[in-house]
């Protein structure tokens, strides 16, 4: 039976190995705030919690969800387009091969915007910052050492001012020659880090606007 834009495949073809990934979560009760906190705001979380989950039953987003679209992006639609090359049975009716190769082309096509969409979020990139170990290990030896906040590096100058003007002085890794090398390192990392996970999702958009009217099954 033939589709206006997909074609219906047989029971062979349909039968696609299930992938042993385990998907991303988007959690719906909140695992930030304080960890000490009373009863009452135990109760008062969970309440928005419950709200969260209504919305998102009713609505299929919540307010949370709303206020990172781009993450809620990058964990849900990566998801469900694992679940559909996973459980769909069909292709777009453009492609013009042999059922099975149109079949394995849409299979490759889903499984590349995938790729690209949890390449683009920073939680489930393959490419992780070298020196990001490196960076841990200078980060906290200058906090014993200096403060969190540089403390110790403060001059009296200063701490005078801190006095008069009611302002707070802050000192970081980079006001410490011995620190350079490492920060350098980890910022430009971090910054083609950036770069990549971009590309990644200009190439996963370009692919999702061009197949969208595709992805039904």
């Amino acid at each position: 039976m033939e589709s206006e834009h997909k074609f219906m495949l047989n029971d062979i073809l349909r039968k696609k190995r299930k992938s042993k990934m385990r998907k991303p979560e988007c959690l719906v009760f909140l695992t930030y705030g304080p960890i000490h906190v009373s009863p009452l705001g135990w109760i008062k979380r969970w309440k928005e919690d419950i709200i969260c989950i209504c919305q998102r039953l009713r609505y299929g987003y919540c307010y949370r969800d709303a206020w990172a679209i781009d993450q809620w992006f990058l964990v849900i639609i990566p998801n469900m387009l694992n679940d559909l090359r996973i459980n769909g049975h069909g292709y777009p009716g453009s492609f013009t091969g042999t059922e099975e190769e149109n079949v394995r082309k849409w299979n490759r096509i889903l499984e590349h915007m995938e790729f690209l969409f949890r390449e683009a979020n920073e939680e489930t990139c393959h490419r992780k910052n070298p020196y990001e170990e490196a960076y841990d290990q200078a980060r906290e030896a200058f906090t014993r050492k200096y403060g969190m906040f540089g403390e110790k590096l403060k001059t009296e100058e200063e701490k005078e001012q801190e006095k008069d003007k009611g302002y707070y002085c802050v000192h970081t890794m980079s006001d410490v020659p011995e620190y350079k090398e490492i920060l350098d390192q980890w910022f430009a990392a971090e910054k083609e880090l950036a770069a990549y996970r971009d590309r990644c999702m200009k190439e996963g958009m370009k692919l999702f606007t061009r197949y969208l009217w595709d992805l039904w099954d």
